[in-house]
């Protein structure tokens, strides 16, 4: 049905979660003015990392691709979760090379292709089940 199945295994430390990610596996905490240890990044944290990461890799792969020359790309992302309203993510990229105005131009087309942001950017629907054992 999907290709991305990501499991979370509650641990023995209040709210210090293990992640499953393919092959790939890391922990996921909260701060601790919120019962958590403060040993990794919290869920709302990865879900900037996600739209960071994966603009400044579609970045990446367009420009070498094309073959621009560039030093580095970085991605800021801010958002505040604490509203009910739609989330509004404030993004902020930095790609330190020479580019003409028509370079400019596609590469923040490039930037807002990326695959997080699609899906960021689109309705979503949760459908959850509960098994009790």
């Amino acid at each position: 049905m999907s290709d991305i199945n990501i499991t979370s295994r509650s641990t023995d430390k209040n709210y210090i979660s293990e992640i499953e990610a393919g092959k790939h596996q890391f922990t996921v905490d909260e701060p601790i003015d919120k019962g958590g240890l403060d040993t990794a990044a919290k869920p709302s944290e990865l879900l900037g990392a996600a739209l960071a990461s994966c603009t400044s890799i579609t970045l990446q792969m367009y420009m070498n691709h094309k073959e621009f020359p560039y030093d580095k790309v970085e991605v800021d992302v801010n958002f505040d979760v604490s509203t009910t309203e739609p989330i509004k993510f404030q993004r902020h990229v930095t790609i330190e090379g020479k580019f003409d105005e028509k370079q400019q131009t596609r590469l923040e087309k490039v930037a807002n292709s990326c695959p997080i942001h699609k899906i960021l950017e689109c309705g979503h629907v949760i459908e959850t089940t509960i098994d009790f054992v």
